[in-house]
């Protein structure tokens, strides 16, 4: 985005999607409603509570709502180790988190940061095939799709990623290999993912997540998928 190329979002989840959307065309708006979430939620004299009444809110709204977005915003600070979930309706149950007293839910600089990159992005929602549906040579891509393995986090939203979608992924990366696409792609780092990746240059790492179903964040290994090979290597 920094460099002025044309750069395309696309995700399967409406209210993450909305959320951006809302960021790109009104960050003040989103901003200042969520500041006013943040306040009123220092104040209250139940926090837990009130956490659990605007999660009910938020599921009643439509996710490109300002205030939805708000109040996205404010789940993933508020709520258990900074998770998104859903239920099989596509319902937020996030459960509370507890965060420390005196913690910025808003950080309005990070938000106006990430709605200035945004202004030349076109912000797609929709599975992964339909959103890339136009891209082509001399295009680059990078893809995080939804964890499969069973062990990790996968209810980021109500259909969630099953080895069908594997499957068609992997279907969906070879015909962008045929099209002159580079792309890469992150993936946790399985012997059934391995399997499906097998045909391109994979690297894993060990990483500490952020993000995470328990507090412990252990290290745990990702893949890092390309169908290309970098100068260097090449080189070598």
């Amino acid at each position: 985005l920094s460099r002025g190329h044309r750069v395309v979002i696309g995700d399967a989840n409406p209210r993450l999607i909305g959320t951006l959307r809302n960021l790109q065309k009104k960050p003040d708006d989103v901003v200042r409603i969520l500041a006013a979430l943040a306040t009123d939620y220092a104040d209250a004299a139940n926090q837990r509570e009130d956490f659990y009444t605007r999660r009910a809110h938020l599921n009643k709204l439509d996710p490109e709502a300002l205030e939805a977005s708000a109040l996205f915003l404010f789940m993933l600070r508020a709520g258990f180790n900074g998770l998104w979930r859903e239920n099989g309706k596509g319902e937020c149950n996030t459960p509370y988190g507890d965060p420390k007293p005196g913690k910025d839910l808003v950080r309005a600089d990070e938000l106006r940061a990430i709605a200035a990159l945004l202004k030349r992005a076109e912000i797609r929602l929709g599975d992964f095939e339909a959103t890339s549906a136009d891209i082509g040579a001399g295009c680059a891509l990078l893809a995080d799709p939804r964890y499969v393995d069973r062990s990790a986090f996968v209810g980021y939203s109500r259909r969630g990623f099953t080895l069908k979608d594997r499957l068609r992924l992997t279907a969906w990366l070879r015909a962008l290999d045929k099209r002159g696409v580079r792309w890469t792609l992150t993936d946790v780092a399985t012997p059934e993912s391995m399997a499906a990746h097998g045909l391109w240059n994979v690297d894993i790492l060990t990483v500490r997540r952020s993000v995470a179903a328990n507090g412990t964040r252990e290290p745990a290994k990702e893949a890092i998928v390309r169908n290309f090979w970098a100068t260097k290597e090449q080189a070598a």
